[in-house]
């Protein structure tokens, strides 16, 4: 994930440090302090004291929902403080929470276009490398004849 700046760095932190633990351990909800947030930012040297309107910005965007699976429930205290307390619903697993349809197949994920949307552009470089997609794919399959 590029870097874009501060905020970039607390979503990341947050996602690694508060929503995977809580999803791995099968959390339905996650509840997250600015205060004890921010501190813990400081401590780590991600960003600097008092920094909360990008500490709230970051947390209640929507960007951070999407990326990390994860439904606002509740915010609480004054817009862009210390005292602010978000609480998130942690969405489905697709790999390990869908469940299955009343005749017994499985469930397709909510956003199954989406997933397969982000695998666009992932053997570019790959295929250059290659001398092209086409290219590599004629070379394959002529040595099938062979």
């Amino acid at each position: 994930m590029p870097d874009y700046g501060a905020t970039d760095r607390v979503r990341r932190f947050v996602a690694q440090q508060f929503i995977e633990p809580a999803r791995k351990q099968g959390e339905r909800t996650v509840t997250i302090h600015t205060g004890k947030l921010g501190k813990l930012l400081e401590e780590r040297n991600i960003l600097s004291s008092n920094r909360y309107p990008i500490i709230c910005g970051a947390m209640g965007s929507p960007k951070f929902a999407k990326s990390n699976r994860v439904r606002l429930q509740s915010r609480q205290g004054p817009k862009l403080s210390s005292t602010v307390t978000f609480t998130f619903v942690l969405e489905p697993n697709e790999a390990t929470d869908s469940g299955s349809s009343s005749e017994g197949g499985s469930t397709p994920p909510a956003n199954s276009a989406d997933t397969f949307l982000s695998l666009q552009g992932i053997m570019k470089s790959a295929y250059q490398k290659l001398g092209g997609a086409e290219a590599f794919h004629r070379r394959e399959s002529e040595s099938w004849d062979r």
